[in-house]
């Protein structure tokens, strides 16, 4: 639910709540007024019939009865209310009566007096009517104050929402924030410049050590693969020679690892601006072909079925993806596996046989992130993946599901 449609849900919440509890107040009130009222004029024409009886005059109420009783005392005044037929307007009509026996001179008389009101039903239905109106009013306000007034006042909030959505740390133009006089928001903005600017910092220092580490570390690298090389070649005995192939299978390892932390270094900088237009099922059929002895191997089935799709994209790193994710599928599919490629035109789906992850799949992209069971992995080939994704705006998702590893990159 948004914040303004909440803000103004509560309000009008707490308002109908406010506006019922004084609408029966007021009910309340104004009932015992009107009552207390009427009370005290019908004692007083009381008052008055009982003198005019005492000297003799006629009553000159026309809702007054006054007749002699032989009850012996007198009964305290009882105040009630009766609905009386109006022969002029036909239908019923209220009354308020005060009904006691006072005693005028030697007698007894009982009087009752009466006079018409407007029905309590009356009061109950003005009074839901005036608050149905201020609630409906209410409510029409809210929206209109929700509509312009507060979008008016949460525009930059939303603003900086979306430019906050679109920042990374990678962007070389610092968060663009836009202003707004309230001290909150100011606040806030505040924050958030110094928190993406601190950001920054550091993911520049970062990148700035791992193109650098990556770079010196190339030359050395490749001093020690020389040196493994001819070490190779030389006379050994059988154990050195154990070790000398275990030296180079790490240093093989450490130089692509090297290699990939470059090509993610380039990603981060969005290096790659050279797109063109891309027969991918051209891409897939070479590589196909290229691996097609790995896959022999191994004895996995591939299946195809690929339509023509034409993406844009840099050429170099088009055959990074689809290597990185033949060489993911061919890693850990068993013996006997299969591999299933289906191509659309906006839509590539590799499915393959395996065993399932050791580690929750939503890590299945993060960097040196890899199988238990395969120590050889650098953990570097799904990150560079994803990364080339992002970087040429394609969804990219994982599913384990029938026993087999589904990709699907949507483009």
């Amino acid at each position: 639910m948004k914040l303004l449609h909440r803000t103004t849900r509560d309000f009008l919440s707490a308002t109908i709540i406010i506006l019922l509890v004084t609408g029966i107040g007021m009910y309340l009130l104004l009932q015992k007024e009107v009552t207390d009222e009427m009370n005290e004029q019908l004692a007083f024409q009381a008052a008055l019939v009982g003198e005019q009886v005492a000297t003799g005059q006629s009553t000159g109420y026309p809702f007054a009865q006054v007749t002699k009783t032989m009850d012996l005392v007198e009964t305290p005044p009882i105040y009630g209310d009766t609905l009386l037929y109006d022969l002029v307007q036909h239908k019923k009509e209220d009354y308020h009566y005060l009904d006691l026996v006072k005693r005028i001179g030697s007698d007894n008389y009982h009087i009752k007096v009466m006079t018409t009101y407007i029905g309590w039903g009356s009061y109950y239905k003005t009074i839901f009517y005036l608050l149905l109106a201020a609630i409906l009013l209410l409510a029409a306000s809210g929206v209109l104050i929700n509509y312009f007034s507060n979008r008016k006042i949460w525009r930059p909030f939303f603003l900086n929402l979306e430019n906050l959505k679109k920042y990374t740390v990678s962007s070389p133009a610092p968060l663009q924030l836009q202003s707004s006089p309230i001290t909150e928001f100011k606040e806030l903005q505040a924050a958030l410049r110094d928190l993406t600017d601190r950001s920054h910092r550091e993911y520049m220092a970062l990148r700035e050590f791992t193109e650098n580490a990556s770079h010196e570390m190339q030359t050395p690298l490749g001093i020690i693969q020389s040196k493994l090389d001819r070490l190779s070649q030389l006379d050994v005995s059988e154990e050195m020679a154990r070790h000398i192939v275990e030296a180079k299978s790490g240093v093989e390892r450490l130089n692509k690892m090297n290699k990939s932390l470059l090509l993610l270094a380039k990603l981060d900088n969005q290096a790659f601006e050279g797109k063109q237009s891309i027969a991918l099922q051209e891409v897939i059929e070479q590589h196909l072909l290229m691996m097609e002895d790995l896959f022999a191997a191994k004895h996995i089935t591939i299946n195809t079925r690929l339509t023509k799709a034409t993406i844009l994209s840099d050429p170099y790193l088009c055959d990074v993806l689809v290597s990185n994710l033949f060489s993911n599928a061919l890693r850990y599919s068993g013996q006997d596996g299969m591999l299933n490629i289906t191509l659309w035109p906006h839509q590539l789906i590799l499915a393959n046989t395996g065993e399932p992850l050791d580690f929750p799949s939503e890590f299945l992209f993060d960097r040196f992130r890899k199988s238990s069971k395969n120590i050889q992995s650098t953990g570097l080939g799904l990150a560079i993946v994803q990364q080339i994704c992002l970087l040429n705006d394609w969804e990219i998702s994982y599913r384990y599901e029938d026993g087999q590893h589904v990709f699907r990159l949507g483009f």
